[in-house]
């Protein structure tokens, strides 16, 4: 798939869009260790009911530059407000996963009057979240930086992942693993690990309680990351109205494991928006 780019801020940010400039759009925020290639077959599915879309990047990942600045959470939502408003994108449909979610539905809170409509997956940010295994090394000074050494090992990496996605192609591989090539890259995923200080997300919950618009939940039922009772816990705390479904014997990175069940709900969300 085809990426375009612009340059934002003084840095290079790659992106997807497709579809018809004259139509609704919908922006598509991915995770760690992500690209836009992450939506790669969900793309055709948003775009034929109607829609345009637009797929960064998100900097550091993929073939985006990354800040001169630390990569912290709040600089990511920072990011969400200049590329929209570079984009001329005043007020969207917002699909996310993973840290897409962290950053996007934090930013959708503080926003609520530009979000049209959410689909949410394999993402949370309940204060009552315990960060997985790798999570936390890599929220660990120095034991963090050694385990990207390895990680930096493209044979290794290959074979990680494959493990976790045994159908990932290898463009999206390739894609992914961007992040982890140098320590400098990496720092990316560290810095942004460490600045994930869920006690700042306690009034969120409240703020996502106040969202009326329409809501699409999809999650895999082994997920190894984050636990499909966290969509549960989504609808039972905060938003009731939601559509929660969940796939049974798929994992974390559901867009690519399963992606007509996924395009399934995703075609139901768009048709009923």
């Amino acid at each position: 798939m085809e990426k375009n780019s612009i340059v934002l801020n003084g840095k290079k940010i790659s992106y997807i869009e497709e579809g018809s400039g004259h139509a609704p759009t919908v922006l598509l925020l991915h995770g760690v260790p992500e690209s836009s290639l992450l939506w790669k077959k969900i793309i055709p599915v948003i775009v034929s009911c109607g829609f345009s879309v637009i797929a960064p990047d998100l900097p550091g990942f993929g073939q985006s530059d990354p800040f001169d600045e630390p990569s912290t959470w709040e600089r990511y939502e920072q990011f969400i407000s200049d590329f929209t408003s570079e984009m001329k994108m005043d007020k969207f449909h917002l699909v996310v996963h993973d840290w897409g979610g962290l950053i996007g539905l934090k930013w959708a809170c503080d926003f609520p009057e530009k979000i049209l409509s959410l689909v949410i997956s394999n993402t949370t940010i309940s204060d009552g979240y315990q960060w997985h295994r790798l999570a936390q090394i890599w929220r660990t000074p120095g034991a963090g930086e050694e385990i990207m050494k390895r990680m930096s090992d493209w044979s290794q990496f290959q074979s990680g992942m494959k493990k976790s996605i045994p159908n990932v192609d290898d463009e999206t591989l390739n894609d992914f693993f961007q992040v982890f090539r140098t320590a400098e890259s990496s720092r990316v995923v560290l810095e942004l690990y460490r600045s994930g200080n869920l006690e700042k997300v306690k009034t969120y919950n409240a703020k996502l309680t106040q969202m009326d618009q329409p809501v699409t939940i999809i999650w895999g039922e082994k997920d190894p990351y984050v636990p499909f009772e966290f969509a549960l816990k989504l609808q039972n705390e905060c938003l009731p109205h939601a559509k929660v479904h969940i796939i049974p014997n798929a994992g974390h990175f559901i867009q690519i494991e399963v992606p007509n069940e996924v395009n399934l709900y995703i075609q139901q969300h768009f048709k009923n928006t």
